[in-house]
């Protein structure tokens, strides 16, 4: 398919999204309890916020898609005989890393679908991983969502808020986004000022979420995802992974980069271990 299909593509996926954002919203007002005021801001039926979320996943979407392309400029990070090899490339001052791995049985598809899209996702893999929280749903596959980390200084916290988005592709294959903006959670932190070197059209998103008191007093270290995407594909024997990582942890200015980047290596790498749950 020509870019040119797939911007059409994209276009109509868009404006699907967007009707069923207004009418999963007004559904979910109807059925909140009033008094719940965190349910209320949970189920916003903002059109205009539902709206610019959806176009800000159509082009995560779209930037995904063409990163986990293998191209020339990608550089293997792995070691010589290592697999899967972890590759990584510089997009506009910033790197993304590409992983490919393969499950055994395509009949793990639906499962795997549904363990990456869970907001305790990374429960399955990462051994720092905390818990997740949902700061809004404008549907059932679009949200923003809250994830913590365990950090390097103890009884401190590492956490993002992203936008979250699966999408059918195929009958054989969905795709998983997660995206940051510079959201309002009240850090209030001057100094932490976040653009999205990645995703352009999330810089102007700049919704306003209720957050814990950690964050609002500023006991937790805030990271940011600039692109972070699954495709998950059935194939004959197995199911395909592709994911792209870019993700933005605001190390000290100063930090070496070649810590930074075995940081980054790191945190992709642990995706393999999702293949263990589905050892036999």
């Amino acid at each position: 398919m020509n870019k040119g299909y797939i911007k059409i593509a994209l276009a109509l996926l868009s404006v699907t999204y967007y009707m069923q954002n207004v009418a999963f919203a007004s559904e979910s007002a109807s059925s909140t309890n009033s008094s719940n005021e965190e349910s209320k801001q949970q189920l916003s039926a903002d059109p205009k916020e539902a709206k610019q979320a959806v176009d800000i996943m159509t082009e995560a979407l779209y930037l995904a898609r063409k990163y986990a392309e293998h191209t020339d400029d990608y550089e293997p990070y792995s070691k010589k005989g290592e697999d899967p090899i972890l590759y990584f490339k510089r997009v506009n001052n910033t790197d993304i890393g590409k992983l490919e791995f393969a499950i055994p049985n395509a009949d793990n598809y639906a499962d795997i679908v549904n363990k990456l899209w869970d907001i305790n996702s990374p429960k399955n893999f990462d051994d720092e991983f905390i818990g997740g929280r949902v700061s809004r749903i404008y549907d059932p596959n679009l949200a923003i969502v809250q994830q913590r980390y365990k950090s390097h200084i103890p009884n401190w916290q590492r956490c993002y808020h992203a936008l979250a988005n699966k999408v059918e592709l195929s009958e054989d294959e969905t795709a998983i986004l997660l995206v940051s903006s510079d959201l309002n959670d009240d850090y209030g932190d001057p100094y932490i000022k976040y653009v999205n070197p990645i995703v352009e059209s999330a810089n102007s998103f700049k919704s306003d979420i209720n957050s814990q008191e950690d964050i609002r007093k500023r006991e937790i270290f805030k990271m940011f995802v600039n692109l972070v995407a699954f495709f998950i594909k059935k194939e004959v024997d197995c199911v395909k992974i592709t994911h792209i990582s870019s993700i933005d942890f605001k190390f000290h200015p100063r930090s070496p980069y070649d810590f930074v980047k075995k940081v980054e290596a790191k945190t992709i790498l642990k995706v393999i271990n999702l293949k263990d749950i589905y050892k036999k």
